[in-house]
């Protein structure tokens, strides 16, 4: 079975989502200053879902200056460690400051940014890993970031960086030096395990769970590739659930931790005919200790449980679907958009709760892409019908793209809700990612050759920094 990994994207691969031109808080804090990488190796990962093998990186992929937002006067908080600025690097990889003979002190922190920046026709593509000090800056720069071509994903744990590129199985390490610099630690091939063309190592694609295992999805048959991180070694294999592959259907499948067990969902779809089949799809629970599958437990409560699941304090697991469904809803007799949860201490879901979006939060409006803040809140995307007009010639997945949909803030105790101040109406579908205890949005323009991200603060949505390209992850490596 053929696994189309969409990264929570559009079939083709990209989401051409309609302009974010209404978002508010445009002119949000920020200092005058933009944030350059640190220095680093040239390298790359990724193409096109679609693509097979290593592509040629795209002439258009070259990151190019962009206007940076007006900011207001406050003061200069980032000073980026990075070749160009002042400093140059040893053989070591230590920045020597200029006309002083000091080596500076190492930044205290530490963030790896990939961001993919399209060819034309969205053909071909080039991903930019850069390696900066500080997220609270306008504009994070490419210019001296580590190149990879087509889409990169990373991941960190340990002292190490990885970094895959989805144009080939092959999972490479970096060692993360003082002065924030990445050297060569090794690499690991899963060439020999039938993977599908487009590899990742993003939550979709694998599961770091400590210095010493992880797991890669085998989205072709449905089984996991254990591996140890810290030697470079492929140590096992878990079989797929017996009975959850369908023929002319390709996985969906995202996975969580929570204690010694992995919980992953598998649903059936296939892009190029636009079915999402609200059933049947599974709950499979695996045992981290032996690497070994507990059960699989069918559930057709709510369809498309594939975005990505948050675990709350009380470490009750909660599951709900991405954008696709909505518009399925919204035109024909789909079933409406629903979250699950699974107790602590159960590896079922809970059979007495269920979060219907239109029909306890909304208003009517359906929803998708349940991401948590803490403290019992939530995000939902939501559609706002009343905003267009939907008939017997209207295409679902249009729907998507569409710029009727809103962030809402929403109480999963009270089942109350509202839109989230600060970002205003856009096409469907985000990402949210954790740093620490802070919460960022990563939203795109209309071609996604741009990225702004906003960060959630006080139940409002604050304008953050922007990077060329399309960003949908990052991870803090200091």
């Amino acid at each position: 079975m053929m696994f189309r990994h969409t990264r929570e994207r559009a079939r083709d691969g990209l989401l051409l989502a309609t302009s974010l031109a209404a978002l508010a808080g445009c002119g949000a804090d920020h200092d005058s200053t933009s944030v350059e990488p640190l220095g680093g190796a040239s390298e790359r990962p990724a193409p096109s879902p679609e693509s097979e093998g290593p592509s040629p990186a795209p002439e258009a992929a070259s990151p190019e200056p962009t206007p940076v937002i007006p900011s207001d006067n406050r003061s200069e908080t980032n000073a980026p460690v990075a070749s160009g600025t002042g400093s140059q690097t040893s053989s070591e990889g230590a920045g020597i400051e200029m006309g002083t003979g000091q080596v500076p002190p190492p930044p205290s922190s530490l963030f790896a940014v990939p961001t993919e920046v399209y060819g034309p026709d969205f053909a071909t593509s080039a991903s930019y890993i850069p390696v900066v000090t500080s997220l609270d800056v306008p504009r994070i720069e490419l210019g001296s970031a580590r190149e990879v071509t087509g889409r990169a994903s990373v991941a960190a744990i340990g002292a190490y960086l990885f970094i895959a590129a989805s144009s080939a199985p092959v999972v490479e390490r970096f060692e993360v030096q003082a002065d924030g610099s990445l050297r060569d630690a090794g690499r690991l091939s899963f060439m020999n395990y039938g993977l599908p063309d487009f590899f990742a190592i993003d939550p979709w694609g694998a599961v770091f769970i400590n210095p010493e295992k992880a797991y890669i999805f085998n989205g072709s048959d449905g089984s996991l590739v254990v591996w140890n991180p810290t030697t470079l070694e492929i140590t096992g294999e878990v079989p797929a659930p017996p009975g959850v592959s369908r023929m002319g259907y390709n996985f969906e499948s995202v996975s969580v931790v929570r204690g010694n067990r992995l919980y992953r969902i598998f649903t059936l779809l296939n892009y190029d005919t636009w079915e999402f089949l609200p059933a049947p799809q599974y709950l499979a629970v695996y045992d981290l200790d032996s690497d070994t599958l507990l059960s699989t437990v069918e559930e057709s409560r709510c369809p498309q449980l594939y975005s990505r699941p948050f675990i709350d304090e009380r470490g009750d697991i909660y599951f709900s679907g991405w954008v696709w469904t909505p518009g399925l809803t919204l035109t024909s007799d789909y079933p409406a958009s629903c979250a699950l949860r699974v107790l602590a201490g159960q590896d079922t879901f809970d059979p007495d709760w269920q979060l219907n979006f239109a029909a306890d939060v909304t208003g009517g409006r359906e929803g998708a892409v349940l991401r948590y803040l803490g403290g019992g809140k939530a995000l939902l995307d939501v559609f706002h019908a009343e905003r267009t007009s939907i008939d017997a010639a209207t295409d679902p997945e249009d729907l998507v793209n569409t710029p009727n949909w809103r962030l809402w803030s929403i109480d999963l105790a009270t089942r109350t809700g509202a839109p989230l101040e600060g970002l205003d109406f856009k096409a469907g579908g985000y990402q949210d990612v954790a740093v620490g205890d802070r919460t960022f949005l990563m939203t795109f323009n209309d071609d996604y050759s741009e990225t702004t991200a906003f960060e959630v603060k006080d139940g409002q949505a604050v304008r953050s920094f922007q990077v060329q390209g399309s960003s949908y992850h990052m991870v803090q490596l200091r």
